[in-house]
């Protein structure tokens, strides 16, 4: 994940010119790399100096598919024990927890300001998120196929996840359907109501 320019920009005067460089590289470090708890120190900075509430959400999100993007990129590598590979595994989904309830925090303090805008730009994060568990699934059972069934407990909770961000697509999908079929029975209703009205007038 590319970090925000303004975040490092304020890393540079804070550290100055090697802290930009020191954060540009732990930003590609992987959890094998030394420089990996300096990626997670700099996330925590990002997190404390984004002030816009969308903006966090995004973040959180970008975040989550680092975390996807590093278990899958040391998967089979030469360093990578079943003990660092199942701790990637578990961080990735402390993070999903966390960009989900990030998530839900924020939209429903939006909806109750009316702010349609921001809501629907929550949304947008939110269909990348469902995106997002499929990668998580594919990845999750890569890593289960090299490193033996480590992580179980992950994987159900993507599963589990997976089902029922499909159910709520089904529910709304009935929803629609229902209030489109109250619409054509109203409509059909009405123009019944018309016919009928126009023929008593005429019998008299």
């Amino acid at each position: 994940m590319k970090k925000v320019f303004s975040i490092l920009l304020g890393v540079v005067v804070i550290l100055g010119v090697g802290g930009y460089f020191l954060a540009t590289k732990a930003d590609a470090a992987t959890p094998l790399d030394t420089l990996y708890p300096v990626d997670l120190f700099f996330e925590s900075v990002e997190r404390v100096v984004t002030l816009d509430q969308v903006a966090l959400v995004e973040l959180e999100q970008n975040i989550l598919e680092e975390r996807e993007l590093e278990l899958g990129e040391i998967l089979g590598t030469e360093d990578a024990t079943e003990e660092v590979v199942e701790e990637c595994m578990n961080r990735m989904e402390e993070q999903r927890k966390r960009m989900i309830v990030k998530l839900g925090e924020t939209q429903e303090k939006m909806e109750q300001k009316g702010n349609t805008e921001v809501v629907k730009a929550l949304e947008q994060v939110q269909n990348k998120y469902q995106e997002q568990i499929q990668k998580q699934i594919e990845t999750t059972t890569k890593a289960q196929e090299q490193y033996g069934n480590i992580g179980q407990e992950v994987r159900d909770n993507l599963e589990m996840e997976k089902n029922t961000l499909q159910n709520q697509g089904t529910d709304t999908q009935i929803q629609q359907q229902n209030q489109e079929q109250n619409v054509d029975n109203s409509n059909s209703s009405d123009t019944g109501n018309s016919s009928g009205s126009t023929s008593g007038r005429g019998n008299n």
